[in-house]
């Protein structure tokens, strides 16, 4: 029996070289991705807590108008209840811009994991747009003010 002899070519130096290089690429790729992901987190952390500050601003703004309109034997009921929601109105639309920034950080995430999956199963992770993009939550925004939309009150 003969051995398999062992042949050598000069391209296989620059195929591994390559391929060590493609490694070292994703290698650093990944660590981004990871710190873009983190940083996007952060961000969702920060809105989060900027709508929590917004609920308690309201509270503050609503408990002095009620203390206020609760002095004043003046102003019909009606009125007063009017000040109130529009109070209210200001905050929900305050809330809204806030969660819909929280949703396209949200979607980000999913759009980074989703290429960062690609290139871990060897798939090219530079174009998104082969990737599979989760749906959005469904939110619908609306960019009317609120004192200009009905809420089924009268």
């Amino acid at each position: 029996t003969t051995k398999p002899q062992r042949i050598t070519f000069p391209s296989t130096s620059i195929t591994f070289n390559m391929s060590f290089m493609d490694k070292f690429k994703k290698a650093g790729r990944s660590l981004v991705d990871t710190g873009a992901k983190t940083m996007l987190k952060a961000d969702i952390a920060f809105l989060e807590r900027e709508i929590k500050q917004r609920k308690q601003k309201f509270g503050v703004e609503v408990y002095d108008s009620m203390q206020l309109l609760e002095v004043d034997n003046d102003m019909p009921i009606e009125e007063k209840e009017q000040k109130i929601r529009v109070a209210f109105d200001r905050a929900r639309k305050d809330i809204a811009v806030i969660q819909a920034k929280i949703e396209c950080k949200k979607e980000e995430i999913a759009v980074l994991e989703a290429e960062m999956l690609a290139a871990a199963q060897g798939g090219d992770q530079t174009y998104a747009g082969d990737m599979a993009i989760p749906p959005s939550s469904g939110n619908v925004i609306i960019s009317g003010h609120p004192s200009e939309m009905e809420y089924g009150m009268k």
